[in-house]
């Protein structure tokens, strides 16, 4: 396509299919060219080392993020640290994909995985379910 942006065009961000990050895991995560929708430059996104983009479902986030919106994440490679009470997209190896907010658990075996919406409660995770973590860091959301 004449004129569309691609991989080479400086800050291009990949919007991907939901599939095409559900297995995504550390340093040897690579997305496929396929997989991907479009490609879109965010100058607000520039230096939040975004890796990848994908768009929303279900309403568990709500009001914050809703369905349809496309959430901007950056994979967290080689790193024990997280940053309670932020939102992280996991990829997990029962579930699929989990976007949540991640708090300490009582149980140091787990992450607690919190909604935004009330109608969702907390819940468990066990570690060695995770195969992945990016932490959400920015939300194009439309009304």
């Amino acid at each position: 396509k004449a004129g569309s942006l691609d991989q080479y065009t400086p800050g291009a961000i990949p919007l991907v299919s939901i599939q095409a990050v559900g297995g995504f895991s550390g340093s040897d995560f690579s997305i496929e060219e396929n997989d991907i929708k479009s490609y879109y430059v965010i100058p607000k996104f520039r230096n939040l080392n975004v890796d990848f983009m994908i768009e929303l479902t279900g309403d568990s986030m709500t009001p914050q993020i809703c369905a349809g919106d496309i959430i901007a994440c950056s994979i967290i490679r080689n790193s024990k640290f997280i940053q309670w009470n932020k939102i992280h997209l996991l990829a997990t190896a029962d579930q699929g994909l989990i976007v949540k907010r991640l708090n300490q658990s009582s149980d140091p075996d787990c992450l607690l995985a919190v909604s935004n919406n009330p109608n969702y409660p907390p819940f468990d995770i066990p570690k060695d379910e995770v195969l992945g973590i990016a932490r959400v860091v920015g939300v194009i959301h439309l009304e």
